[in-house]
């Protein structure tokens, strides 16, 4: 029996999933859990063989997490499902030891086969998405790595200052003063060789972090709330 959690918020996704499962009599959901830190206890003495994680609950700032999950429960095989771009986040997972990722085109015998070889320890990439983060790896080798650069609190305001969100909002949010939040800003700012949130914003584009797209209409919203 292959026991598996899901760690999603989406009820139809899991009730989807529980279907699937019904249908294959080696495969069994255990529990479902809407982000990963409740799993890392609860799992601790459940000893679930899959866990399978949407990629709408993962930011940035979720790696550590991540890693405290392998190195605490390293016979438990992850599988990020619904990967969609960010692929400097899905590269960084692969290399903390993510054994799956799965797009969001794979059909109900994709599924149970990822997990049928996630679980002898053996990775599993869609198709529709490797030659796109092998071309993501080429295109940023030379990059270091932002969590070797910045700390796991300088990486959660970063997200925030990058997504549009004024300093004041960023500080009552993270229970901080505006001047502490500032104190982070500058000192990112200083090891990134930059000096402003547009070319912050610019690195989170680059990493994978937000889209263009994103990043544009975020600080458009953002200039309005200022200006009104």
């Amino acid at each position: 029996m292959i026991n598996i959690i899901i760690i999603d918020n989406n009820n139809i996704t899991i009730r989807g999933f529980e279907a699937i499962f019904s249908r294959h009599s080696r495969y069994k959901t255990i529990a479902s859990f809407p982000s990963i830190q409740q799993v890392i206890t609860w799992n601790r003495n459940q000893k679930a063989n899959i866990i399978l994680i949407s990629s709408v609950k993962l930011q940035y700032d979720s790696l550590k997490t991540l890693q405290t999950l392998r190195r605490t429960q390293p016979d438990v095989g992850i599988i990020i499902y619904n990967v969609r771009n960010n692929y400097a986040f899905f590269l960084k997972a692969l290399d903390i030891g993510i054994f799956g990722l799965l797009s969001v085109h794979v059909t109900e015998e994709d599924l149970i086969e990822a997990i049928r070889v996630v679980n002898v320890k053996r990775r599993i990439i869609s198709p529709d998405i490797a030659q796109d983060l092998a071309l993501h790896r080429l295109d940023y080798s030379h990059q270091k790595d932002l969590c070797d650069l910045l700390s796991g609190r300088e990486l959660e305001i970063m997200l925030m200052i990058t997504k549009g969100m004024p300093i004041k909002v960023v500080a009552e949010a993270l229970s901080l003063s505006p001047k502490t939040v500032n104190t982070y800003r500058y000192r990112m700012f200083s090891k990134l060789n930059i000096g402003s949130d547009v070319e912050l914003t610019h690195i989170a584009i680059g990493y994978g972090l937000i889209t263009a797209k994103q990043g544009l209409s975020e600080w458009q919203n953002s200039s309005s709330q200022k200006r009104s």
